[in-house]
């Protein structure tokens, strides 16, 4: 029995004695009526006092008027009013905002309302414009309320019996969203800053709360509110951006013309820089084969297998970043073992860096014997010219245009975001250091591979003329490379207590340059470099293999490829352990210490198996090829149009396989289409241009010197490991 109940019953007691005999005539009968109001009195406020968080925010938001400054509170009153009377702009307000939060506990903690009609109300008689705003608003229940909240041990809720606390209650599992969390999206006056809205929401929620012994904490953040006309002004940037893509157009216009039709009679001195930007000549490049490295094939396979993964796996990021219908669902792939391929997806990546070290060792090895000549600075600078240009182009796209082109309720915390990165931190990206300087505050999220790669090219530059220089020390020095990095990443996640790599919990995804693992371990180049040294071992197992064994060929190769495949997806799902066990930083410092490893050394035996097999022949080759040298693009510029999709939503994405999947297949098209464009525009003209800049370097030089720049030049750069298939870059004199 309730207090409230007890109280009356007492109080009926004491009056029927000092009533005695009387207790049951009309005075004793009129207080019984008084007991029976009283104990409904009582019954429905113990109900009122164990009311949902939704119900008691939605009476609470239902009375609120804006206020603030004079100006607000001017502009609040005006809405109230014009509410009152149905004014056609105050009720399309009201319609716009979100009025009761559902699915909260489902994980759906967000109501986006609805952004245009908002922000599309027409208030052309009114001092104000409308304003959208996302209201945040954590809670818990009070100690006196719900003691049991507050207990370390987690139960599974198998039980509808229990309180709906529990299914709030915060739970240590990384991979589960917390559900004492609910955004709310209201539509207010321009005038009403972010400040005011929480300042003037903020107590009349947490009262409310209260008065139910409820804790809650109200935030409004101006990254989440937005008004008509909250585009920021065209900079100058913006016109040069758009002034260069012209000129360029114009260019390969001209030169296409002039390469169409030539005028052998007027030869000029400028027609190779004309004909440098022919749509012609770059189709030619794109699709050219070169036959005499066929061989080399495998590593298109790879790397077009490779770039699909990234794509998905960007995709599975940008999803969890923005509120999901059925959260519940990504939960419980953490519980399907499956699923571990997903979720091990960063370790993709490291196929980029195996065939990236195997084709450095086989490239620079070949070219250390014929030349004999070594010069790192420039070697290192030629390199940094060929990646720069299309590079470059999309750190301006960042910093001055993406913020153009659409909006959202989620568009300036992630497309303004960036934006205000790269127009901070573009030099550390210029100068390949961005995953070491300002990393928590990345321009282009994906841009921590070029400097990781340009890094560990520079190491396996040195190392390679080392092994050149004192061959007798080559593979004890490339074991040596793969051992020591192979502990740096396992010291690192022995001293920060990490889990072994970067996982794809919600909560990482929301904005994973926040959190230490990302900075820390997943994009640091020390971290990086084990599957770029296994890389440049397998480079060294195939070079001697066809040197003292031209005609050896493995047996039974395409069903050994198969195996290798199949080992691949097997050791990704590997990942599924840490989500079925508690942490346990032995486990994760040993799976850190041979998880790249053995991933990169089974990606390695399939690039030595299908080069000495030559696998990938005939029809293959031609398809590979020139897929292989637009995946550079499709990581720049496909990746960005994930970015513009995702930032400009303005529902919940609900989440089930069928809908990934084709999501991931237009992102597939979408990324290729972009990237072919990009190739045409950038890639292939100033690969040219670069080119006719070496040629003109060499007009000048005395034979040694025209054999080092010629050497450079024929060397493998970073770019043609991304646009050019990875069989034109040996050389072949």
């Amino acid at each position: 029995m309730s207090s409230a109940q007890t109280f009356v019953r007492d109080r009926y007691l004491s009056q029927c004695i000092s009533y005695g005999s009387e207790c049951l005539n009309m005075k004793s009968m009129t207080i019984l009526v008084f007991v029976i109001i009283a104990i409904v009195s009582g019954e429905t406020e113990l109900y009122q006092s164990q009311r949902w968080v939704t119900k008691i925010l939605y009476e609470t938001l239902e009375s609120y008027v804006p206020d603030g400054g004079p100006t607000c509170r001017r502009d609040g009153q005006a809405y109230s009013e014009g509410l009152k009377d149905l004014r056609l702009w105050a009720t399309q307000m009201y319609d716009a905002s979100a009025k009761f939060p559902t699915g909260i506990l489902s994980g759906k903690s967000t109501d986006f309302g609805d952004y245009d009609e908002c922000l599309e109300t027409n208030t052309t008689n009114l001092d104000f414009k409308p304003q959208y705003c996302i209201v945040n608003i954590r809670f818990s229940p009070s100690v006196k309320l719900y003691p049991n909240y507050y207990k370390t041990t987690s139960l599974n809720i198998i039980n509808s019996s229990i309180s709906a606390w529990e299914a709030v209650k915060l739970n240590p599992n990384p991979a589960k969203v917390q559900r004492n969390e609910i955004n709310t999206a209201i539509c207010i006056p321009s005038s009403c800053t972010h400040s005011d809205l929480q300042s003037t929401l903020s107590p009349k929620i947490v009262s409310a709360f209260n008065r139910h012994e409820i804790n809650t904490t109200v935030t409004v953040d101006s990254l989440y509110c937005t008004t008509q006309h909250d585009k920021p002004p065209k900079t100058l940037g913006f016109v040069i951006f758009w002034c260069f893509i012209l000129i360029i157009f114009v260019l390969i216009i001209i030169g296409s013309l002039h390469d169409s039709y030539p005028k052998e009679d007027t030869e000029s001195k400028y027609k190779p820089f004309i004909v440098a930007f022919s749509i012609q000549s770059s189709l030619k490049k794109l699709f050219y084969n070169n036959t005499k490295t066929v061989e080399f094939t495998g590593c298109n396979f790879l790397k077009i297998i490779a770039c699909l993964i990234v794509l998905l796996g960007h995709r599975l990021m940008y999803i969890s970043a923005q509120p999901v219908y059925n959260t519940n669902k990504i939960e419980e792939t953490f519980e399907i073992m499956i699923y571990g391929i997903v979720h091990n997806g960063p370790l993709v990546v490291d196929i980029f860096f195996t065939i990236c070290g195997f084709l450095t060792f086989i490239n620079m090895y070949n070219e250390l014997v014929k030349t004999k000549r070594f010069n790192m600075p420039l070697i290192l600078f030629w390199r940094w010219c060929r990646l720069i240009p299309l590079y470059g182009l999309m750190i301006a796209f960042y910093s001055f245009v993406l913020v153009h082109l659409s909006d959202g309720p989620l568009w300036k915390h992630m497309a303004v975001k960036e934006s205000e990165n790269c127009q901070k931190n573009w030099w550390t990206n210029l100068l390949f250091v961005n995953n070491y300087v300002n990393a928590d505050q990345p321009c282009m999220i994906q841009s921590w591979y070029m400097a990781c790669d340009l890094h560990l090219c520079a190491l396996g530059i040195l190392i390679v003329y080392f092994v050149w220089k004192y061959p007798k020390c080559e593979r004890t020095v490339l074991m040596s490379v793969i051992v020591i990095s192979c502990f740096i990443s396992a010291y690192v996640v022995y001293e920060h207590k990490f889990y072994p790599t970067f996982f794809g919990f919600i909560s990482n995804l929301k904005y994973p340059p926040s959190h230490e693992v990302f900075t820390l371990l997943y994009i640091p180049t020390h971290t990086r470099a084990t599957p770029y040294f296994v890389g440049m071992f397998a480079g060294h197992v195939y070079r001697i293999t066809k040197i003292r064994k031209p005609d050896f060929r493995f047996p039974y190769p395409t069903l050994f490829l198969l195996a290798i495949i199949c080992g691949c997806i097997l050791w990704m799902m590997s990942i599924f352990y840490f989500f079925v066990h508690e942490y346990s930083v032995w486990a994760s410092v040993l799976y850190a210490l041979v998880f790249r490893l053995i991933y990169s050394a089974v990606i390695s035996a399939f690039i030595v198996v299908s080069a000495v097999n030559t696998c990938f022949t005939g029809p293959w080759s031609l398809i590979l090829a020139p897929l292989g040298r637009l995946t550079y693009g499709v990581y720049l510029g496909g990746l960005s149009m994930q970015l513009y999709h995702v930032a400009s939503a303005r529902t919940q994405i609900y989440f089930n396989q069928l809908i990934l999947s084709w999501i991931v297949i237009g992102d597939s098209i979408y990324g290729f289409v972009i990237a072919f464009i990009l190739y045409l525009l950038i890639e292939s003209p100033f690969e040219n241009l670069l080119k006719l800049l070496i040629h003109k370097i060499n007009g000048g030089k005395s034979k040694t010197e025209e054999r080092i720049s010629k050497a450079v030049e024929m060397l493998p750069h970073t770019i043609e490991r991304y646009t050019k298939s990875p069989e034109s870059e040996v050389v072949n004199n």
